[in-house]
């Protein structure tokens, strides 16, 4: 058995090359989700996986400093060969670059009938590779993993006429195409209802944590008396409550807190309003993966500050939230209808949607004590390193395929 991915991951060997062209935020947790799959599946398999990536990066000129993604040479490891397709970035031929480029190299890739194709995201180019595949190799096993819904992805105010046109013809594509995909990988459960899966196979798995990230670096108590960091690294995008968590914690009159954001996006020129207002709001731009977790693992308390408002929240489980627990600091989030109940006892929840909610509950978890921040920080590491690393993941991914496989 031969396994495929396709695609959007890139290594650390071109990821400075990404950061310093990317002029939109770079989607860290779409490349961190794709590399834990791709980690799992092969210990889980013990079998080598191709990885065919057009990687996820801005459009030019407005997301991309580069107007063409270049060929980069592949890279081959014990676990995985990674070949790079080249596209041409320019918005609105963008995608039909893409798709040419992945069909192209897929045309070199052997099949036989036991092979696997794993296919990320529902990305219209890789999902009309996937349609090109099944023309050809009906038998070969396509497996979908779905963290959104195109239907509620890209959530900034403002939106163009253009691209509302090319939305609507990504999410007909994407409906229309759903036939050539053998199972799927959820966000939620609720997703399946919407996708009207019927009897297709298909695991939950709200995201995955790497155990390799885990940064600790001398005595945890010491951070906590020396600085007092309320923290939120994202995306910087109204509708998932930033300008919240500003005015949240501008009522806060302790004077020993910061709040420190890191990220970009539209609401970047607020930020920096209310940080010229309050010298204890920082706001650090984007910064590279590694600084981020370092920075979590200082916090006293971590906020993701996006409320149960909106159909989407049925299928979204923020990835922050995995990594945030991973941090081993207490979390403040709220409880959106996709988040599983075994969660509950590792998030702190505000208790309703107002301003004043958000603010006490920063205020009540910032009043722990360091041994109980600790303590709690410890049970939600432990948590996420227990149930949602990447082999435990991998072999419920697996067994559904096996299983599907055997009732042919």
């Amino acid at each position: 058995m031969k396994l495929l991915f396709i695609g959007g991951c890139f290594s650390k060997k071109i990821e400075g090359e990404i950061f310093l062209n990317s002029k939109k935020p770079i989607d860290y947790a779409a490349n961190k989700l794709q590399w834990n799959l791709i980690k799992g599946i092969f210990t889980t398999t013990n079998s080598k996986i191709t990885i065919i990536s057009a990687p996820f990066v801005g459009h030019y000129p407005k997301g991309y400093k580069k107007f063409y993604f270049k060929k980069y040479s592949s890279e081959e490891t014990g676990d995985y060969k990674l070949i790079y397709v080249p596209f041409c970035n320019l918005w609105g031929y963008k995608n039909i670059s893409r798709k040419k480029a992945l069909i192209k190299e897929v045309k070199q890739f052997s099949f036989d009938i036991q092979d696997v194709v794993f296919l990320y995201s529902a990305h219209t180019p890789n999902l009309l590779t996937a349609k090109r595949i099944k023309k050809y190799y009906p038998r070969i096993h396509i497996c979908l993993i779905l963290p959104d819904l195109p239907q509620f992805m890209n959530r900034i105010q403002r939106k163009s006429m253009l691209y509302k046109i090319f939305k609507k013809i990504d999410i007909l594509l994407f409906e229309r195409n759903l036939a050539f995909i053998d199972s799927f990988v959820l966000c939620t459960e609720q997703m399946s209802n919407y996708l009207n899966i019927k009897d297709k196979p298909f695991v939950v798995i709200e995201g995955m944590i790497n155990p390799e990230e885990i940064v600790i670096k001398g005595d945890k108590s010491n951070d906590y008396s020396q600085k007092k960091d309320v923290v939120y690294t994202g995306s910087l995008v109204a509708a998932d409550g930033i300008l919240n968590l500003l005015e949240a914690f501008h009522q806060i009159e302790d004077q020993n807190l910061n709040l420190v954001i890191c990220g970009k996006g539209e609401t970047e020129n607020k930020i920096k309003e209310y940080a010229e207002i309050d010298k204890r709001i920082h706001f650090l731009g984007q910064l590279k993966n590694q600084e981020v977790l370092e920075i979590q693992r200082k916090a006293l308390v971590l906020v993701n500050p996006r409320q149960n408002i909106g159909e989407y929240t049925k299928y979204s489980f923020p990835s922050k939230n995995m990594e945030y627990l991973l941090s081993g600091n207490p979390v403040i989030a709220y409880k959106l209808d996709g988040i599983p109940d075994e969660y509950d006892e590792y998030f702190f929840y505000p208790e309703d949607n107002s301003i004043e909610a958000l603010r006490n509950k920063i205020i009540e978890v910032s009043k722990l004590s360091p041994e109980e921040r600790q303590k709690i920080g410890e049970k939600c590491r432990n948590f996420v390193l227990q149930n949602k690393n990447p082999y435990v993941s991998a072999q419920k991914i697996m067994n559904m395929i096996r299983n599907e496989r055997s009732e042919d």
